[in-house]
């Protein structure tokens, strides 16, 4: 149905709504009408209707009335048809604007309900709603708002429970999960949100905007403002998010305490200089540092000028972002070698080089790595060293009759291992399967879980058991 159609061809006509219409007052309605050259009526008199709008909220006087007028053909919309449409109307600068100047709470409350407005609008009245002193949960009028804004981005993956637009814990996950800026920013109009929780030193966050300083798309004026509270809390979780740039950083680590500088170091944004400057810090943050932060040529450089004792060093070879300088950490130090052994970084020449400096040496952490050679697993198998025997059984390199051997075996230690690896043949996994603990060992085996989904497929849930 073409509301302007409508209007068009009854210019001078009557719109009627019956029911309760929440979102506009009868002046709001009478000017918007009059504008379009209508009239407004919330009472049927046997006057001229050229439309009706219907709440879902009629009194059994106004259902009658509703009968009569339909089977007159006189046309019909749903308020909240009637909504959208008066909604694409309404100009968001003079809206904006109009509020602003007049600072009508009440009328801001009405907007706020209307779901036709896009995102964009409802984020901007959103930020002009006055919360007073309370909490968002605290009276009618902010919980009601809060709700408002729950209903609207609480989008979570997988079933929604209905009941979870009141549950408080909703707007911590909407903080954590907000794809955009304008989102959080809204959000830190909000009054600060506490979080019940039972440890009160938890490092995990409290509040609304704790949680909101740890998402990576927050915008930088929500950062310099989550800054200005100066809270060593909040800086801690913004010391470890991505999004905070160069500035941001030094300006937390000029203030930063001691778990605030740990935090830095898992930032995979940090910047070069701060790194050099945390290799100052105490042996905790440095240890963090070369376990989680990326290690290029010039950092290298900087750790190696430090003379940083060898357990400290050996770190960098369970560092996951060493790609750039595999290749020059092998040979720094001992402990440092056989760390990265196992490390997956490491290639299989690297590793056959590992061999030939330290031979059986350093057989055990080379025996666990899926780069390694299979001439050299070859030769480790024969070792008769149990613990390598189980290293082998659990790695995917390992050549299939090497495998099946070992599966033959059935021996309950190295059949952990095995049950560990995908490339066992499923028959074998199949077979341990009958055994409680290798079954929980299997759920992390990707070769038995894609088996027992397939033959999932196409059945009912219940004919699975």
């Amino acid at each position: 149905m073409n509301i302007e159609n409508i209007i068009e061809k009854n210019q001078g006509g009557t719109v009627l709504f019956l029911g309760r219409v929440t979102n506009f007052t009868p002046e709001e309605l009478t000017n918007f009408l009059e504008d379009k050259g209508m009239n407004y009526a919330d009472k049927y008199t046997g006057q001229e209707v050229a439309l009706v709008v219907l709440s879902t909220m009629l009194t059994p006087l106004e259902e009658q009335t509703s009968y009569d007028l339909y089977d007159a053909k006189i046309p019909e919309l749903r308020l909240m048809q009637f909504e959208e449409f008066y909604t694409t109307h309404i100009k968001p600068n003079t809206l904006m604007m109009s509020l602003k100047l007049s600072n009508d709470q009440e009328r801001l409350k009405r907007l706020l309900n209307n779901e036709a407005f896009s995102d964009e609008v409802y984020l901007k009245l959103f930020k002009m709603y006055d919360w007073g002193t309370d909490g968002v949960y605290e009276n009618d009028d902010n919980r009601n708002t809060t709700i408002s804004f729950v209903q609207r981005f609480f989008r979570p993956d997988g079933f929604r429970d209905p009941a979870m637009v009141y549950s408080p814990i909703t707007l911590s996950n909407i903080a954590r999960d907000a794809k955009t800026a304008d989102i959080i920013d809204a959000m830190l109009t909000m009054p600060n949100h506490e979080i019940k929780q039972s440890r009160k030193e938890d490092l995990r966050p409290k509040n609304l905007r704790e949680i909101v300083a740890l998402n990576p798309n927050i915008s930088h004026e929500s950062i310099r403002y989550l800054l200005s509270f100066n809270d060593d809390r909040i800086n801690s979780f913004l010391a470890s998010n991505n999004a905070i740039n160069v500035d941001a950083q030094e300006l937390i680590f000029q203030k930063a305490d001691e778990v605030t500088k740990l935090m830095l170091t898992q930032n995979d944004g940090l910047d070069d200089k701060l790194f050099i400057e945390l290799l100052k810090v105490d042996d905790e943050v440095v240890r963090s540092l070369l376990t989680f932060q990326k290690i290029t040529a010039e950092r290298l450089e900087h750790i190696l000028e430090a003379k940083l004792h060898s357990d400290v060093l050996a770190l960098m070879g369970e560092n996951r972002s060493i790609d750039e300088v595999v290749e020059n950490l092998i040979g720094v130090d001992k402990a440092l070698d056989y760390a990265l052994a196992s490390n997956r970084l490491v290639n299989t020449q690297l590793l056959t080089a590992l061999y030939k400096n330290y031979t059986d040496e350093i057989i055990l952490p080379l025996s666990t790595n899926p780069n390694l050679a299979v001439e050299l697993i070859e030769k480790f198998y024969v070792s008769e060293n149990a613990e390598v025997i189980k290293n082998l059984a659990a790695n995917p390199s390992t050549p299939k009759a090497l495998l099946k051997a070992l599966c033959e075996q059935n021996e309950h230690d190295i059949n952990r291992s095995l049950a560990l690896n995908p490339s066992v043949e499923l028959s074998y996994l199949e077979q341990f399967a009958l055994d409680s603990e290798l079954i929980m060992l299997m759920t992390q085996n990707q070769t038995y879980l894609a088996s027992v989904n397939s033959a999932h497929v196409g059945m009912r849930s219940d004919d699975r058991y």
